[in-house]
C-alpha cells in the first residue's frame, strides 16, 4: 500500500492509521467500525423495503458487535424501525 501511494511520511501516516483501524486501537478506529456495520445494516433495511425480501443474515451478522455508545444507538434504531415495519406487514 504504501508503494502505491509513493512512499514517504503520508504514506507512512496512512499505513499507521489503517493499523490503528485493523487493531481497534482508538475511539475513532471503532467508530469506523461501528459505522461501516450500521451503514450495512441500513442498506440491507432499504433494501428489504424497496424489494420484499427478508434479509435476517445482515442483522444476526452484526448483533452485540458494535463497539460505541452512538454505534448501538444507531444500529438500535435501525433494528426498532425495521421491527416495525415487519410488525406492519403482519398486519
Amino acid at each position: 500500500m504504501c508503494k502505491v501511494l509513493g512512499g514517504g511520511l503520508r504514506a507512512e501516516e496512512i499505513k499507521e492509521l489503517w493499523q490503528e483501524y485493523e487493531n481497534n486501537a482508538s475511539l475513532e478506529a471503532n467508530l469506523v467500525k461501528d459505522f461501516d456495520k450500521v451503514e450495512m445494516i441500513l442498506q440491507a433495511l432499504e433494501y428489504e423495503m424497496e424489494h420484499g425480501k427478508v434479509l435476517d443474515e445482515f442483522f444476526i451478522s452484526t448483533a452485540g458487535k458494535f463497539q460505541t455508545g452512538i454505534g448501538k444507538s444507531w444500529a438500535a434504531e435501525i433494528l426498532s424501525r425495521r421491527n416495525q415495519i415487519l410488525e406492519d406487514k403482519r398486519k
